[in-house]
């Protein structure tokens, strides 16, 4: 699918075949040939996503994947060089931790964290929902184009840019019990995704995930989620 125009072009430049050429460059409205379909103001645009953190359409994306050159994005460019902690190789997409500011690609820190194929006391332990390289606790992952350090300001924006987006997806949990007359999520206060109640104000849990835990980890979680289904059950008429 052809990328569709953004900014309705204002016809076509008088200057960009002109000697000196379109000096307006890539703020330039108008278009640069009869057959062109975007100006170079709408290719040049940025992607927004991108710039908040983390774009999710990756090579797919119609717009630009880069930073407005400042010092902190120069700062942040020797950053981008260090290498993930497990594979040691450069990730394309980073897991950023909010216990510290260790370098984790995406992929490897999930697969860390996956309770699948690891043993019982390990799981139990809550080990694998700490980093594995200072075991400082990490309730969730956050996805991110670039690295930043733990103290660094864009990190939280990013953390908070990603909460926010979640917030708009529907709890899964929330949405299957929600038939019951009684919602629940075995995350509850904690949970990041949108509790809506059929007239669509929010739905407020009284506890958080701690209450549904076994342990004051996450690795407890599907004995919190089992509890939350046997309590909805014993609920339903």
């Amino acid at each position: 699918m052809d990328r569709p125009v953004t900014s309705k072009p204002r016809g076509i430049c008088r200057y960009y075949k002109t000697p000196r050429g379109c000096y307006a460059g890539d703020d330039c409205k108008f278009l640069h040939g009869a057959e062109e379909k975007l100006t170079p103001y709408d290719k040049s645009k940025v992607c927004r996503y991108y710039i908040q953190g983390h774009c999710t359409r990756g090579t797919r994306c119609w717009f630009r994947h880069e930073l407005v050159k400042d010092p902190v994005d120069e700062e942040l460019k020797h950053l981008d060089e260090n290498m993930c902690n497990i594979c040691m190789e450069k990730p394309q997409t980073y897991g950023l931790l909010i216990g510290c500011g260790h370098v984790f690609c995406l992929q490897c820190i999930r697969q860390w964290r996956e309770p699948q194929g690891k043993s019982p006391d390990m799981v139990m332990s809550g080990v694998i929902k700490r980093c594995p390289y200072c075991r400082s606790p990490s309730r969730f992952i956050t996805p991110s184009t670039h690295f930043f350090p733990h103290d660094h300001p864009r990190k939280q924006e990013i953390i908070d840019s990603y909460k926010n987006s979640m917030a708009r997806v529907p709890c899964k949990y929330f949405v299957e019990t929600s038939a019951s007359g009684k919602p629940c999520c075995p995350f509850g206060l904690d949970c990041f995704y949108q509790h809506l109640n059929p007239d669509g104000t929010p739905h407020v849990f009284q506890y958080g995930a701690n209450h549904f835990m076994k342990e004051t980890t996450t690795a407890a979680w599907p004995y919190a989620v089992r509890v939350c289904f046997r309590s909805r059950s014993r609920r339903s008429p």
